[in-house]
């Protein structure tokens, strides 16, 4: 499956059907709020989950550059009573232009709603206000979209309350994106019920009159026998987007009984001081990607999917855009990425082995100590690298083709048998076999 990812969520949720464009603060102090809906597992309570986006930059610190501030959150029903409610008490570092991003979950059941969201600066008792009308009905196939500015790998142990399943989303709760620098708007959407299906999705960017800037090729999933629910992680190119304004991000699907849609809006600006280095890098991405492959290699798992589900064009944007600002990385990668062609074997590229992937990762070994036919010992290299750890990886040549075997490294992650030292010991002459 390309672009996609599949996160198992065993729960049933339903989808908030109010505003589909994130609500931001009025009064002093100036804040993002989105939501999203799920169900609590086993109950017929729901789960409204809460996002809240804020800058520092705005509020008071005090000599030890502490910023203080709390958050109350409140679930108001039609007939004007107070059916849940939160509070956060916030304290942070103030650092230049950092954003903070709180979320929370509130207990609703199907009905209109208010939510009210007030933050206030403990320092000065400044406050900023949200009133955002919520309708919550019963899902069918699909969830709401849930816009996002990042999508990484969550730590086995995390506890962190912005976790869905192995993945932290960090949401746009602002709903906006500003060009060149926040190119990338990533989102998930849930699907429901569809286990043991085969579905068609597509996901598209869209400007708010409907004409389709960036769209996504078709892609089929089987959805897993049984699965009563499953994610859908992808991302948007916002580049396509040639002026300042709204538009809608759209996720499709073709499933047995239909097609279905589901949208969110989004507010697309630009940094008018970046406009001639993004001008400058859009010529560059004409070029082709010198060693797309070798690329590869050096992302995140969250980067690589992302990148395999791009088309030839997109591919080119995401290489300069992931080099933007690091030229000399850019070369030194490129230059590591012609050398590590010295290790191609008959069977396998440079970058499909051992010792050239490790080349392009971490660059040419301080020290190599190789060994040759001794003793009955198979061949095998042990490169040392002296700074950052002295870390070292072993090579061992245990077919007699050529094609080295990495064995054991010190790098944590990195491929490392407990055997290591008996997979290179001479071979015995005796023995069958």
């Amino acid at each position: 499956m390309i672009g996609i990812n599949l996160l198992f969520m065993l729960v049933f949720c339903t989808v908030l059907t109010g505003s589909d464009l994130a609500s931001v603060s009025s009064g002093d102090i100036r804040f993002g709020i989105d939501t999203a809906l799920f169900n609590y597992a086993g109950t017929e309570t729901l789960g409204l989950e809460i996002y809240e986006q804020l800058d520092l930059d705005q509020l008071s610190s005090d000599q030890d550059s502490i910023v203080s501030f709390t958050t109350t959150l409140a679930l108001i029903s039609e007939s004007g009573d107070t059916i849940a409610s939160d509070k956060w008490n916030s304290e942070t570092r103030w650092a230049p232009g950092r954003t903070i991003v709180n979320s929370a979950v509130l207990p609703v059941v199907p009905g209109n709603y208010s939510l009210a969201v007030t933050v206030t600066d403990t320092g000065n008792g400044k406050q900023g206000v949200v009133i955002r009308d919520l309708t919550v009905e019963s899902v069918g196939v699909l969830s709401e979209i849930e816009l996002a500015r990042a999508i990484v790998p969550a730590p086995a142990a995390s506890t962190n309350p912005l976790r869905k399943g192995e993945y932290l989303v960090f949401p746009a709760a602002d709903g906006s994106y500003i060009l060149p620098e926040e190119h990338m708007a990533y989102y998930y959407v849930e699907i429901y019920d569809l286990g043991g299906s085969t579905v068609q999705i597509q996901g598209r960017l869209e400007t708010s009159a409907g004409e389709t800037l960036f769209a996504r090729p078709w892609v089929s999933v089987t959805i897993p026998e049984g699965a009563e629910a499953v994610t859908l992680v992808d991302s948007l190119d916002l580049r396509v987007a040639r002026n300042s304004g709204l538009y809608r991000a759209v996720f499709g699907i073709v499933a047995p009984h239909g097609a279905l849609e589901v949208s969110k809006y989004l507010i697309v600006g630009r940094n008018m001081e970046s406009e001639a280095e993004f001008i400058g890098d859009a010529v560059a991405e004409l070029d082709e990607i010198p060693y797309p492959d070798h690329f590869r290699i050096i992302l995140s798992p969250a980067e690589a999917d992302v990148y395999d589900s791009l088309d030839e064009d997109a591919m080119k944007r995401f290489y300069s855009a992931y080099w933007r600002g690091a030229p000399e990385q850019r070369g030194q990668f490129e230059e590591r990425c012609g050398e590590s062609s010295r290790y191609a074997s008959v069977q396998r590229e440079s970058w499909r082995t051992d010792r050239g992937r490790v080349y392009v990762i971490y660059g040419p070994p301080d020290d190599i100590e190789s060994v040759l036919f001794r003793g009955g010992q198979v061949p095998y290299e042990i490169w040392y690298y002296y700074e950052g750890g002295n870390e070292s990886f072993v090579f061992a040549d245990r077919s007699g083709t050529g094609d080295y075997e990495q064995v054991y490294s010190s790098v944590e992650g990195e491929v490392s048998y407990t055997n290591w030292e008996d997979m290179i010991a001479p071979v015995s002459a005796g023995g069958g076999g």
